[in-house]
Parts: structure tokens; sequence; C-alpha cells
């Protein structure tokens, strides 16, 4: 029997194989993972204080969409990513993963325990606002420090579709920063002082409460 050579074949014959395969890896994708709950979900908390370091703002109200998986069939898991912004002056945005226990669950409700693990984008800090070049005082944090949140939850599926969720937590942020330490004049009408000495240092800070609320969408 004589084979065919590859290069016999249009390309219009791998095409069709290609689309065939990829709708058979859907299928099967899909039959395995028919049991797992994806969840969409959208998320406000509200943080009476948020202190890292120098940095502190009052009222802060962050907002963000989370991401979920789960199947408490299987396993009392939960997994997703995050991103949110909105924390005021003392950080831009942030991102990262989450992880939940269900410890408790009756009917509708879920209780669960968790940990978000986070980047988180700091703000820096000016000691003199009015004037511009540096001053003693300034603190430069790293561009990204870590943020980690264990927290609480409770979820109540309202229907099939739909759940509405209520989480409380406590924030712990580490990274680098850099506090300028010295300063000297220069004759810049507009950047009148340059730095000459920095003290950096690693760091943990404690950075307050938050307790939010959300509504999940189930895809």
């Amino acid at each position: 029997m004589k084979i065919k050579p590859l290069t016999d074949y249009p390309s219009s014959y791998f095409s069709m194989r290609f689309v065939i395969a990829l709708c058979l890896c859907l299928t099967w994708a899909t039959s395995r993972a028919q049991d797992v709950d994806i969840r969409l979900q959208f998320h406000s908390a509200y943080m009476p204080q948020f202190t890292v370091r120098e940095a502190s703002d009052n009222n802060v109200q962050p907002i963000g969409i989370r991401l979920t998986a789960s199947n408490y069939n299987l396993a009392p898991w939960e997994a997703g990513i995050h991103v949110y912004g909105g924390y005021g002056d003392v950080a831009r945005a942030s991102f990262g993963f989450n992880f939940a226990y269900l410890f408790a669950g009756r009917e509708s409700h879920y209780f669960k325990i968790g940990l978000g693990l986070s980047r988180m984008d700091l703000e820096d800090v000016d000691a003199n606002t009015e004037e511009l070049g540096p001053h003693i005082g300034d603190v430069r944090f790293t561009s990204w420090g870590n943020e980690f949140k264990p927290y609480i939850e409770w979820e109540w599926m309202f229907s099939g579709f739909s759940s509405l969720f209520v989480q409380a937590g406590y924030r712990i942020i580490n990274g680098e920063r850099s506090v300028v330490t010295s300063v000297e004049p220069t004759n810049d009408p507009i950047v009148k002082n340059r730095i000459t000495g920095r003290d950096e240092t690693f760091f943990y800070s404690g950075a307050g409460f938050d307790i939010g609320a959300g509504i999940s969408i189930i895809l």
C-alpha cells in the first residue's frame, strides 16, 4: 500500500481535522467540568482606616472583580483570581489569587475561611507636597508590595444562577521602602534639593480590617 505524502493533501484537509479535534477536546473538557461552579463575582469593601507605614487614608472603599471555581461535591475547596482598585491615597490597585475552605454548609448557605494573596501597587508619600524636589522624610515604596488577607465569608445561594456573599478580613502588607534622610540644596530654582542619603528597609505592616459584600453570577 502506497502512503500518500502529506504535501499532497490540501490545507483544508488539516484545517477540518483540527476543528474536529478541537471540538472533541472541548466536549471532553465540558463533560469533565460539568459539576464545577464558575462564579463571576463583583465585590465592594469598606475599610475605616487603611495604613501602610507612613501612607494612610480613612473610609477607603475598594471595589473589585473575582473569578472563582469550586466543586463542593468533590472537595470543600474554592480557588480564584481577583483584581481590585480604589484604595485611596495608599495604593492604586491590586491583583492576585484567593483560596477558601468550606467548613460548614446547610441548604443554600455556605460558610468559608480563606486567604487572599495579592500584589499591590503602593503610593509613595511626600513629606512636602508644596515644593518640587525631594525632602527629608519622603517615602518611596517598591512598585509592588505583597498583601496577605485572611478572611471569613458567608454565601447565600438564593437562586440557581446567582448568590450574595458577605466577607470580613484583615490585610497584612510587606515590601521594601526607602526614606530620604538627608538632602542638599541645588542651584535649580525649581528642584531645590537633591538626595544625599536614604534609609532602605524591608517592612511588614498591619494595614487594617475590612468588611464588604458582593454578588455572584454562576456561569
